[in-house]
């Protein structure tokens, strides 16, 4: 049985032209009631698109299997924001919400991944759409404080963040983003306060000055505030600077009916760790070829999300055969590169601080081909997959330079390659 579309002939037999009868709307509803859906598809793409309002209304009232292909038809054309509309209409959530996403459309996508359940993409969604209290919520119900503290980070509320990142014992990520509160708002007490009190725990008292100095040349707050005052005093102590520091106690106001807040205590300075700003971990990161359009915030961003691992003598960073975990970044030690496992793998490469491997496992999905070993102690910089899946999905001016960076890196590898063929 013919299923072709029914035309008429206009005009007269030699400058005439068929046209379909009912015009794009009846020759859809008609394709589409046959299941034809790929004919429907070239029609609706035709006619550019002028059934479109018609059809979502339709879809309404029709038939569950019909809407199913009203759909489909719409998705298979591209436009997804219609085709979100009817699979919602289906309450057909789960494929409703990618379309919602695809076209940028991130409320109605966060709300239909909200009654599937999928909490984290439900924040992630809220995020993208700029609703941050939304998704700060959302990450807190499902219990990620990691993704959580990002979400404050890139909405601006970089006190609670550093909080978070405090309570999950991420020094690194703490530190960052006290660093961009106290760049933001100069003369803000708390995160100076804090920030001055890691320098100090970590060997860098004269920075710690230098930090409070600025805060009460900024803020008049600061220069009534006892116990910044304080602690200020006691740094210039113990740098040997008791004449300033008599200055400043003479500046300490009268303490208030409720009392002074506790102030931190000197101790002696703790080991610098590998991954905050003071080592070279973020220039390491900041240095490899994928990342090097990133802008300040989102390279700043980036380096919040990832986390330290330590390797002994002989363990394996990745495995050859299994799923790809992330990208390591060498801060630390040595790792050799064999093309695989047993008696026959081949040493491929020795990389040092500064080194990295795993990259391609960020962006493409699928097993890794090699297997990296701690040649000495290694630390290393982490990103995970999901992480920075999360990362860029968030910043997408980010996303977008990252991915046409790696495309051209990864062209000139396959260049090198097929040149030395």
């Amino acid at each position: 049985m013919s299923h072709s579309l029914e035309f008429e002939f206009l005009g007269d037999d030699s400058d005439g032209q068929f046209v379909p009868v009912g015009g794009p709307l009846a020759q859809l509803r008609n394709l589409l009631a046959r299941q034809e859906v790929d004919s429907a598809v070239r029609l609706y793409e035709e006619t550019g698109s002028s059934a479109r309002n018609g059809l979502v209304q339709e879809a309404v009232a029709a038939s569950f299997d019909l809407k199913k292909s009203i759909a489909l038809m719409f998705k298979k054309a591209r436009d997804f924001a219609a085709a979100g509309e009817v699979y919602a209409a289906c309450k057909l959530d789960a494929e409703a919400a990618p379309c919602f996403e695809q076209a940028n459309d991130f409320v109605r996508a966060a709300d239909a991944w909200k009654r599937l359940g999928e909490i984290i993409k439900a924040a992630a969604a809220y995020e993208r759409a700029g609703r941050i209290d939304d998704a700060v919520a959302l990450y807190g119900q499902a219990g990620s404080k990691e993704q959580m503290a990002e979400a404050l980070a890139r909405g601006g509320k970089y006190e609670a963040a550093a909080g978070l990142y405090r309570d999950l014992g991420n020094l690194h990520a703490e530190v960052e983003t006290l660093r961009t509160a106290v760049a933001t708002n100069p003369g803000a007490i708390a995160p100076t306060m804090r920030l001055a009190e890691l320098m100090t725990n970590h060997g860098h008292a004269p920075r710690a000055v230098e930090l409070l100095m600025a805060c009460v040349r900024s803020s008049e707050a600061a220069r009534n505030d006892g116990t910044l005052l304080e602690y200020l005093a006691r740094l210039l102590e113990s740098t040997d600077n008791a004449a300033a520091a008599v200055k400043v106690r003479a500046r300490i106001p009268a303490a208030p009916a409720k009392g002074p807040q506790p102030i931190p205590v000197l101790r002696a300075a703790l080991p610098m760790p590998t991954a905050t700003p003071g080592g070279d971990a973020y220039g390491f990161l900041k240095a490899l070829p994928m990342f090097a359009d990133l802008a300040l915030e989102d390279m700043r961003s980036l380096f919040r999300v990832c986390v330290q691992h330590g390797f002994g003598v002989g363990q394996n960073l990745i495995e050859p055969g299994q799923a790809g975990r992330g990208l390591f970044v060498i801060v630390d030690g040595q790792v050799e590169v064999f093309s695989g496992i047993g008696p026959d793998s081949r040493l491929l490469n020795t990389l040092g601080v500064g080194g990295y491997v795993g990259e391609i496992s960020l962006l493409l999905d699928g097993p890794t081909s090699a297997r990296v070993t701690a040649r000495t102690p290694v630390k290393a910089l982490f990103i995970s997959r999901e992480a920075f899946k999360q990362y860029v999905f968030s910043t997408p001016t980010a996303a977008m330079r990252i991915y046409r960076l790696f495309s051209s890196n990864l062209a000139e590898r396959v260049r090198t390659l097929s040149a030395g063929r």
